[in-house]
C-alpha cells in the first residue's frame, strides 16, 4: 500500500495501523535525531501532497483488511502529518470506519494555527514532541523552518491543550551532552508545567539518528529524571513484535516499511519468517537491495539496522 502501512508494533500504542499522508521526507523540521534521514522537502506549506480521494480509499481498504488486528490508527510516517491540508477529513473518515482510537504523532510546530487545531480536535490522542526549553536549544536540536518560532510553538501547545478533550501526551527526546543536563531539563520542565500534558514520555534515540554524533544518554541520568519529572513513562527500549506485510514481494514490502520505519535486522527476520521466508533468504534479499543502493546497513548501539537509502 502507498499511504497506509502496518499494523506495526509500537512502544506506546500496541499494534498501530499507520497512515502516512506525505512523501518521504516532507517536514518543517530537520531534527538532529531523526531516524528517517535528512529532510529532502523542507517546507512549511500545508497542502494535499497525495490525492485525498486515493488516500481515503486506501484507508478504508486497510481498515477492512486488518479489522481487530490493531489497537490504534496512527497518523505518522514520512514527515510532519499536519502539513497535509485536509488531514481533518482523513481523521474523520478513519473514525467513521473504525471504533479504534485515532492518534496523531506530530512535532507540534503548527498547533498555534486554528486550522490545524480544528483538524486535530476530533482525534483521540495527540502526541507532539518537545525537546528543548528555549529558542537556542530548539534551533540546535529541531532545526525548524525559519517561519517557526519557539514562542509560537509553546503558545500552540498551551492553547490546544485547553480546548482538546482527548489525551495529550508529550514526548521528550533526550540526547547525551545536548539536552540531558540539569539546566536543560529544568527549562523543558518549566515549559511542560505551563502546557500541562496528560503524560510525559521520555525517549532516547534507539534507532540510528541522522547525525552520527547524536548519542544515547548515560543510564545514570535516570535519577536526575526522577528528581525533575517525577512520574514519567520510561520507554528506553525498542518495540517488540512483527510488522504486517501484504504480499510475497520482499522488495516492495521491505521498502514500504523502511521508508517510514528503520528496522533492526532481527526484527526483519522475524517479520518475514512469519510469512514463509527463511533467515538465509531474508539476509540474501537485504544484501541484494544493499548492492542496488536501495537500502543501507548501519551498526548502531551494538545492533544491525536497515534503513532506506534516500
Amino acid at each position: 500500500m502507498k499511504y497506509v502501512y502496518g499494523p506495526v508494533p509500537s512502544r506506546r500504542l500496541g499494534n498501530s495501523l499507520g497512515i502516512d499522508p506525505l512523501p518521504s521526507k516532507t517536514c518543517n523540521y530537520q531534527c538532529i535525531y531523526c531516524q528517517l534521514g535528512k529532510t529532502n522537502n523542507f517546507t512549511n506549506i500545508r497542502k494535499n501532497y497525495f490525492p485525498k480521494k486515493d488516500t481515503l480509499t486506501e484507508i478504508e481498504k486497510a481498515i477492512k483488511l486488518n479489522e481487530n488486528k490493531f489497537d490504534y490508527i496512527t497518523f505518522v510516517g514520512s514527515g510532519e502529518p499536519t502539513l497535509y491540508k485536509d488531514l481533518k477529513d482523513l481523521i474523520i473518515k478513519a473514525k467513521e470506519l473504525s471504533e479504534k482510537p485515532v492518534c496523531v504523532i506530530t512535532n507540534g510546530s503548527l498547533l498555534y494555527e486554528k486550522e490545524v487545531q480544528n483538524a486535530l480536535i476530533s482525534s483521540d490522542v495527540v502526541l507532539p514532541s518537545l525537546d528543548a526549553g528555549d529558542e537556542t536549544s530548539f534551533i540546535k536540536i529541531n532545526r525548524p523552518h525559519p517561519s517557526i518560532s519557539f514562542d509560537n510553538l509553546i503558545k500552540g501547545f498551551i492553547d490546544f491543550r485547553k480546548i482538546f478533550k482527548g489525551k495529550f501526551w508529550i514526548e521528550v527526546m533526550l540526547m547525551k551532552g545536548i539536552n540531558d543536563t540539569k539546566e536543560e531539563l529544568l527549562k523543558i520542565k518549566e515549559k511542560l508545567d505551563l502546557i500541562k500534558p496528560d503524560r510525559i514520555d521520555i525517549n532516547v534515540p534507539i534507532r540510528p539518528p541522522v547525525e552520527k554524533w547524536v548519542k544515547i544518554p548515560d543510564k545514570n541520568i535516570i535519577s536526575l529524571l526522577n528528581a525533575i519529572f517525577g512520574d514519567y513513562t520510561n520507554i528506553f527500549f525498542p518495540e517488540e513484535g512483527t510488522f504486517k506485510i501484504y504480499s510475497s514481494n520482499f522488495e516492495n514490502e521491505i521498502l514500504s516499511i523502511l521508508k517510514r520505519h528503520p528496522m533492526r535486522q532481527k526484527q526483519i527476520i522475524e517479520t518475514f519468517s512469519s510469512s514463509g521466508f527463511s533467515k538465509n533468504v531474508v539476509i540474501s534479499n537485504l544484501k541484494k537491495l544493499k548492492s542496488e543502493n536501495k537500502i543501507k546497513e548501519i551498526s548502531y548501539n551494538k545492533q544491525i539496522f536497515w534503513k532506506i537509502n534516500i
